[in-house]
């Protein structure tokens, strides 16, 4: 038991181990380590005079008279690590984020000089609260997350481009890294007991509450014996990045680099990750929305839909493009035209995503607000010349008004070079607005290698359309009641089918 400046009786931990003070200090975590001799060393005097001083820890077993400068390991422990977060060579933006500022936060409080009661606890509090909200399990579960995500990562970017060779000296750094970060990954339940030690106005209560985040009672632990070479491809190179990972597949490698003894042992496998899944929101996300000069997640849509009979050419025609386009081969830029409601948007979107989603392309959606920025987003792609983007743009009125944007399209879909050439790596799927004429004669409609239209329905379509998109047989009286209530929408339109099951459903 130690008694510390404030006159309070408080038990100390270390925090290289969390062994604590009230059993033998030899230190059996850590044998033959700093920690273990540190223990040693205290054992020596555990009956003397042991006291913790407002600038750091004093445990008595120094000489003060003689020794004016008395370290303790626990207090330099924690001042080194936030120091050293400082060294971070090539992933020092994991800490960019709210949760890793919040993080640092509370390490340099709890280093501060002084620190009041009400600082060292609010700073916890604030990092608590943010990592809760990240929806994580834990800190390191966290971390290794943001590591795996490799946003604003020139490394992570330069391997999913190709551009790393094997045994290239940045392995060092990110070896480094990788064991720095480790460190990192202290257990809330050691920063609390810490904390407890400088604020014991805190009750067991409260350390016990605040020492985890968890809201799983139990959370799947994965084996780091997983099949790796199965589950992880981790010794296939890849011409294309694939689809993003699953959360289960995430997960798992998460922890073949968690499981190590040394995080750096898990560099090459890191590396290994961003060569087939990418980095930061395209590694995560198979739709996106191009927004304001950059990336942004998008919505999948209902990709569960029941193909339909009616769009069954279409969409053949459109998977073959897509398809060959997902395996390296040459493929076409698409315009798809017809009247409203005929299912030109389905087909852009997720029939798009339905043929692509599982052999890597990013579909990305172009607003009609962005729709004049449409040559930034195509060169903001070519810049991940390993992943195969199609860009998308709906409702787009032809012959375009723009004249600008009109000459850059027919420069750029017709393979011209230049700042308007189309990277390789890009299509555009566009759907004309209903209003639009579609004519060969328009030198922008002329560029497109595949254009293809869609119609209104026969009564026998829209029927057959209705029952498809039900997944059911319906009654001569429930088809009469659909047909009604299209015609009062417009038409015998596939948008219409869906509409009436909507408001059916809500009955």
């Amino acid at each position: 038991m130690l008694i510390n400046s404030r006159g309070f009786t408080v038990k100390t931990r270390c925090l290289v181990c969390s062994y604590g003070d009230l059993v033998p200090f030899a230190c059996r975590k850590n044998a033959g380590s700093e920690c273990s001799r540190y223990h040693a060393a205290r054992s020596k005097s555990y009956h003397g005079d042991s006291r913790v001083k407002a600038l750091g820890f004093d445990f008595g077993d120094v000489d003060h008279e003689n020794e004016k400068s008395p370290a303790s390991p626990p207090q330099a422990k924690l001042s080194t690590l936030s120091s050293l977060s400082a060294s971070l060579l090539v992933f020092s933006s994991v800490f960019k984020g709210s949760v890793g500022e919040a993080f640092l936060s509370t390490l340099s409080v709890l280093n501060k000089y002084q620190a009041s009661n009400k600082e060292v606890v609010s700073a916890y509090t604030k990092f608590y609260s943010l990592l809760l909200q990240s929806g994580f399990n834990s800190w390191e579960e966290y971390l290794l997350d943001q590591i795996l995500l490799g946003r604003e990562n020139a490394f992570a970017r330069a391997v999913a481009q190709g551009g790393v060779e094997s045994g290239a000296a940045i392995m060092r750094a990110v070896a480094y890294d990788l064991d720095l970060l480790q460190q990192l990954t202290l257990p809330l339940s050691r920063l609390v007991d810490h904390i407890s030690d400088i604020a014991p106005i805190m009750s067991p209560y409260w350390v016990a509450a605040a020492s985890s985040v968890a809201t799983k009672v139990s959370p799947k632990a994965l084996s780091s014996s997983l099949n790796v070479q199965d589950a992880l491809n981790m010794n296939m190179p890849t011409s294309f990045i694939q689809r993003p990972a699953t959360q289960h597949e995430l997960q798992a490698w998460a922890s073949s680099i968690s499981s190590k003894q040394e995080w750096s042992e898990g560099a090459q496998i890191l590396a290994q990750y961003y060569h087939l899944h990418g980095f930061g929101i395209t590694s995560r996300n198979s739709a996106l929305r191009w927004s304001k000069g950059a990336f942004e997640e998008g919505h999948e849509g209902n990709l569960t839909l029941s193909p339909l009979s009616v769009l069954d050419e279409q969409k053949s025609q459109l998977d073959r493009n897509t398809i060959r386009f997902c395996e390296g081969f040459p493929a076409q830029h698409c315009l798809i035209g017809g009247p409203s409601g005929s299912g030109k948007s389905w087909l852009l979107w997720e029939a798009t995503l339905i043929a692509g989603k599982d052999k890597g392309v990013r579909i990305v959606e172009i607003p009609s607000s962005e729709q004049a920025t449409l040559l930034e987003a195509v060169r903001g792609a070519g810049r991940y010349p390993r992943i195969r983007f199609i860009l998308t743009l709906d409702n787009v009125d032809f012959p375009i008004r723009n004249a600008g944007l009109g000459q850059d399209l027919m420069t750029g879909l017709n393979g011209g070079a230049g700042p308007s050439g189309w990277p390789t790596n890009v299509l555009l799927y566009a759907a004309a607005s209903s209003s639009s004429t579609i004519s060969f004669d328009n030198d922008v409609v002329s560029r497109f290698g595949l254009v293809m239209t869609t119609g209104d329905l026969t009564e026998e379509s829209f029927h057959l359309t209705l029952e498809q998109m039900g997944g059911r047989a319906f009654t001569s009286e429930e088809l009469t009641a659909a047909g009604k209530f299209a015609k009062t929408r417009g038409g015998l339109t596939v948008r219409n089918a869906a509409s009436y099951l909507r408001k059916e459903s809500c009955k």
